[in-house]
């Protein structure tokens, strides 16, 4: 058989099937993944870019080639994850670019693009290294060219620069000291291969339906949390190549920063110049109006604040690369990973030891959003709160797609998650996870704290230390219904501006708050609402009327674990601690942690929570 030309049909199913084989293989990629830092998560991304690629071709039908590959340009630029996700994305965006007005295309106008494209993508990055997804997409074009000078057959010069590029992927294994030491390819070329490998047998089949039926009768591979992925079931942690992964610590940056940036006029190598100064494993790749953005970085609110000055900055995402490491360098695949979200205050070194996942909500400071956490400057938020407290700021739930993230990084290392979210009768973060939970399928349990900040961060205590225990989520959700029960928690509210302001304070109440310089003592009931549980005269009495519902709480002398969490006000939080420390047994437990954004935006500066359980308990 012999294929003269590509036509938009025949690029739509052939691109389909490519995706589909690289979505089949994430385990084995992930098990892989050495460079450019070992967290375990190339597969899972490089997933997340053909899944895009897949969907937005499944109810698109152009006659013309130049369509199909603007329609897979902008879903893979607008999807792409990680590194080797970005670095597909240009791949596809810089082919788009060349052949966007093609109705049909020959094998030798494929192959002439197939070398720009691939050398458009080495351009994307700031420091390109061989032996990467970059060498092989250039062995491959250049393949490709070289037989369709010789062949005006599609299959023929299609299969020889397959093989080729398989050929490129087997020298990856010696080209860079990471893949040296641990003996594998590059995951993010052998992904490249994966997609090569899908439309090299859709070629030669012609079926797509009968390729894709085979993979459905194959089992289920990888993670629960990363749609239906076909394909030999491979355990990332009793891999042979699995100790890899524990040199992840030794990155150089700590978090895998990216989004989309849309303008007019977008200059694309100002922005890689730009991001080279504040980490490393830039990639910035697209077009004048649209750009992805990936870099590897020790602060992503600088690099958000980079971007906001060249366009309109969206789809935010900040991975912890050391957490990731944390899950992944475990010698067996632990039973069950605990995931909570923003409402959850317990201190950084905390989640990063234990591997807790944090999904965070969405932050608006002046009409610009981002995420909680790392993307988000808790410094200028604080500074912002003195020196300007009438900015403005708003607070919304997370996204659907960072619950997904979530579980599914989860769940490539776990048998079993337990989501534990901010109470469900004052926000819809429970339910938007709870929904995500159904969606992604898997052995997810959803709790509902019914409860908010410190108290929050105290049943996610006790929940990773019973998952440690090796206890299944079911258990773990029991015993902390309990527990729930049993939770002193108060939180004092010092300055009422906040309050006032989103109209949660107001009125006859409002009124004589003010005039009396009284200050409110919040909790929440066994439903999870909001409650008044007391009020204390002037805010410089705000330690001891917290000290005095702990009294009332827990006996003198008894074993207690208490969490304080606060707004700007470390030293009345370390003077609270020491007055309990003081009253309770020694060897009880008390933690100190900052009040994270979304509870902050409400309590605002001096605010003051505490929970507690007895620690036997």
């Amino acid at each position: 058989m012999k294929i003269s030309y590509i036509d938009g049909p025949r690029l739509r199913l052939a691109l389909t099937a490519g995706s589909h084989s690289l979505m089949q293989n994430v385990a084995s990629l992930n098990a892989i993944n050495v460079f450019p830092v070992p967290d375990g998560d190339t597969g899972t991304n490089m997933a997340s870019t053909a899944r895009a690629i897949s969907a937005s071709l499944a109810t698109f039908r152009p006659r013309n080639v130049g369509s199909v590959l603007k329609e897979v340009a902008q879903s893979a630029l607008a999807a792409a994850k990680g590194n080797s996700g970005a670095i597909l994305a240009q791949f596809f965006s810089a082919l788009a670019e060349e052949l966007g007005h093609e109705v049909r295309i020959s094998a030798k106008r494929f192959a002439g693009a197939a070398v720009f494209a691939a050398e458009k993508t080495r351009r994307a990055l700031s420091v390109p290294k061989e032996g990467t997804i970059l060498t092989v997409l250039h062995d491959w074009a250049h393949a490709l060219y070289e037989k369709a000078q010789q062949s005006d057959d599609i299959l023929h010069a299609f299969t020889a620069a397959y093989e080729s590029a398989k050929a490129s992927l087997a020298k990856t294994k010696d080209m860079l000291p990471e893949m040296r030491r641990a003996g594998v390819v590059d995951a993010g070329a052998k992904g490249f291969v994966h997609m090569l490998e899908g439309i090299a047998q859709f070629i030669k089949s012609g079926s797509l339906r009968e390729m894709l039926s085979a993979e459905r009768r194959r089992p289920v591979s990888g993670s629960p949390g990363l749609d239906v992925l076909a394909g030999p079931q491979v355990d990332i942690a009793t891999h042979p190549e699995f100790e890899i992964l524990a040199d992840a610590d030794n990155v150089d940056f700590r978090y895998c920063t990216e989004a989309l940036v849309r303008g007019e006029t977008l200059d694309l190598d100002a922005m890689r110049a730009e991001l080279a100064t504040l980490g490393d494993s830039v990639v910035v790749a697209g077009t004048e109006s649209l750009a992805k953005i990936h870099v590897h970085t020790d602060s992503p609110s600088d690099v958000f604040d980079a971007l906001d000055a060249h366009g309109t900055v969206e789809a935010h995402k900040v991975d912890d690369m050391r957490l990731q490491a944390q899950l992944a360098r475990r010698t067996q695949r632990a039973w069950c990973v605990i995931v909570t979200d923003t409402g959850c205050d317990l201190p950084e070194f905390f989640l990063l030891e234990h591997g807790v996942l944090k999904v965070p909500a969405l932050i608006t400071i002046d009409g610009k959003t981002r995420p909680d956490g790392p993307a988000l400057s808790v410094k200028k938020l604080r500074r912002l709160m003195k020196e300007r407290p009438g900015f403005s700021m708003s607070t919304s739930q997370p996204t659907d797609a960072a619950f997904s993230r979530a579980f599914a990084l989860a769940s490539a290392h776990a048998r079993e998650i337990l989501y534990i979210g901010l109470t469900s009768a004052l926000s819809g973060t429970f339910h938007a996870g709870l929904r995500a939970a159904r969606a992604v399928g898997g052995q997810i349990v959803a709790f509902d704290s019914r409860t908010v900040t410190s108290a929050q961060g105290l049943l996610v205590r006790r929940a990773v230390e019973m998952a440690e225990q090796g206890r299944s989520a079911r258990e773990i959700a029991e015993k902390l219904e309990g527990l729930r029960k049993r939770l002193a928690f108060f939180v004092a509210v010092r300055d009422l501006s906040s309050l006032i302001r989103s109209g949660r304070l107001h009125g006859l109440k409002s009124l004589i708050l003010r005039k009396f310089g009284l200050r409110p003592l919040l909790a929440t009931d066994q439903e999870g609402r909001a409650r008044t549980a007391g009020i204390y005269a002037g805010e410089h009495n705000t330690v001891a009327a917290l000290f005095s519902k702990v009294k009332k709480a827990f006996p003198a002398g008894s074993s207690v674990e208490l969490h304080i969490s606060h707004v700007d006000a470390e030293t009345d939080a370390r003077h609270l601690a020491e007055l309990c420390a003081a009253r309770f047994h020694p060897e009880s437990r008390i933690v100190v942690a900052e009040m994270g954004p979304v509870l902050a935006s409400l309590a605002w500066r001096g605010a003051i929570g505490v929970a507690g359980l007895p620690l036997e308990a």
